[in-house]
């Protein structure tokens, strides 16, 4: 990691905030699926750790510092209707410490980013690791509460009701079992195993495009906790229903995550990234 790096994370940051950080990670899934459709159908790709996960549009970056840009617009600069609003545009506040609050934090998911691809102990989602670190530490530096919130006298926290569970869990394991039979069907057409290895980005993409339509104002799920994790799981065993398995409990878990560290607090933690993180690790360990 050079100088120049440092700017161009800082930048990617800056931008993050500027266009908020779910238009900024829509903008990330483009490159992720272009990038790594390519790659299936056999082309040589740069974009995907270059330009996607790379040190301006990575998540790490653009996604995490617009988040934490949010806490500083909301809570200090007094301009933001919430600290946990992750689709406003920051730019339009019209509010340049926000921004460059924004950078400081790209900065941060670089160097973490660096730290994680160095060390071969913890082996899981680079990104997604890298944007709980950058979200964890601002809840520390720009938040008034603990990690997981701060309940007051007579508050109790609910992690997961029945009806949450079943909904979640269908969606997980109906995602999840999807993302392994289309997988399986373009090993079946004659993709190979190397180029089948960008598959879990290809859904990762698809995942994070849709959000276009949260964006916009529609209910729709979050997916890509879902099912970047359960095309990783198919890739590596060939496994279907492992994947659906895989699917149904990080769509549980991101409930029970979300409840934990965005409940009771003042700044926000990114729930797929916790799950993400979390699972990656697992899968990287049991397969």
């Amino acid at each position: 990691m050079d100088i120049l790096t440092i700017f161009v994370g800082f930048a990617g940051g800056f931008f993050g905030a500027a266009y908020g950080s779910i238009p900024a990670f829509i903008i990330t899934g483009v490159f992720a699926l272009v990038g790594s459709a390519l790659t299936i159908a056999g082309v040589i790709d740069y974009t995907v750790g270059s330009v996607a996960f790379g040190p301006f549009f990575g998540p790490h970056v653009s996604f995490a510092a617009g988040a934490a840009a949010a806490t500083y617009a909301a809570n200090y600069a007094k301009k933001l209707d919430s600290s946990q609003n992750v689709l406003a545009s920051l730019f339009g506040l019209g509010d340049i410490k926000t921004l460059l609050v924004g950078g400081l934090y790209g900065v941060v998911g670089i160097i973490s980013f660096t730290l994680v691809e160095k060390q071969k102990y913890f082996v899981t989602d680079s990104p997604g690791f890298s944007v709980c670190v950058v979200l964890f530490l601002n809840r520390l530096i720009l938040g008034k509460t603990s990690l997981i919130g701060s309940l007051k006298n007579g508050e109790k926290r609910e992690i997961l009701s029945k009806d949450e569970a079943i909904m979640n869990g269908i969606v997980g394991f109906l995602f999840g079992l999807g993302i392994a039979i289309i997988g399986k069907v373009l090993i079946d057409a004659g993709v190979g195993k190397e180029a089948m290895g960008a598959y879990p980005v290809f859904v990762f993409g698809f995942s994070a495009i849709s959000l276009i339509f949260l964006q916009m104002g529609f209910s729709i799920p979050i997916t890509h906790h879902i099912t970047y994790p359960a095309a990783t799981t198919f890739v590596l065993t060939g496994n279907v229903y492992f994947a659906a398995l895989t699917g149904l409990i990080n769509g549980i878990l991101w409930v029970i995550a979300g409840k934990i560290f965005n409940s009771h607090c003042d700044t926000y933690i990114d729930p797929p990234a916790v799950v993400i993180a979390l699972s990656v690790f697992v899968i990287n360990l049991i397969f």
